[in-house]
């Protein structure tokens, strides 16, 4: 099925006005999602773990609509209150009130203790890491919603200097991948203004710290990254060079 289609069918939910069978429904559509995406429901023999997951995703909607309704507290019907976005390549993402509900496949070696304290990496009110398996680990992030439109390619690159003065190097840098603040937000210590650019993927760092150009040029090369952090990289390291002559 086409993204237009999932956005066709959530938007089908609409019809429940009773709200068990609403969240009942929403999550049997994040399985039909997932049976696409993933192989965790085609390949996962764990329906303990399966049945809890999906259990557990239905309780974060219902937390976060609660949530919701107490900050706008004028909003009261369910029906306009969620709503699917869209799917990257292992995860779904939702709109749920005014923040944004990730569900995504994860690397088994990925912690959710780590945490990048940066201005630029969009801020996540919550997350947990949910271990369906041996195989299958999943990570659950909420965090504001941003506007993913309007951003051209030398904002992009500008993200991923960014990240690439700190000692990271972005493996996926995408046009998908980052967004706008759409309002003012403080969080950990962070003022985050409207229109600021952050960074969306929140996985795809690996720190390289002193480690020399060619070096992090060959680890490019070789490691499958997007092709475009080969390109920045390059431009990166050229316009440090012509700094360092200036001197």
């Amino acid at each position: 099925m086409k993204n237009d289609d999932y956005k066709k069918l959530f938007e089908n939910l609409k019809r429940f006005q009773d709200k068990k069978i609403y969240y009942d429904e929403i999550v049997n559509l994040i399985r039909k999602l997932l049976y696409e995406r993933t192989s965790f429901v085609k390949n996962s023999d764990n329906n303990e773990k399966r049945t809890e997951f999906f259990k557990l995703l239905r309780e974060k909607f219902e937390e976060l609509y609660e949530s919701y309704k107490l900050r706008a507290s004028e909003k009261t019907c369910i029906n306009y209150d969620i709503e699917y976005i869209g799917k990257g390549h292992t995860s779904l993402v939702f709109r749920v009130g005014d923040v944004a509900l990730k569900i995504g496949k994860t690397d088994n070696n990925y912690e959710t203790n780590r945490n990048y304290d940066f201005d630029f990496m969009i801020p996540v009110f919550y997350k947990e890491k949910l271990k369906i398996d041996k195989k299958e680990y999943y990570t659950i992030y909420v965090t504001p919603l941003v506007d993913c439109k309007n951003i051209n390619e030398e904002e992009l690159y500008e993200s991923y200097k960014k990240i690439r003065d700190l000692g990271y190097i972005w493996n996926d840098p995408t046009l998908d991948n980052v967004g706008r603040i759409i309002k003012d937000i403080k969080f950990n210590n962070h003022a985050y203004k409207k229109s600021d650019i952050v960074i969306i993927d929140l996985e795809d760092l690996a720190y390289v710290g002193e480690i020399t150009p060619d070096i992090v040029l060959e680890e490019i090369a070789i490691s499958g990254y997007n092709q475009k952090t080969y390109v920045f990289e390059m431009r990166y390291i050229k316009e440090k060079e012509e700094t360092t002559k200036k001197r």
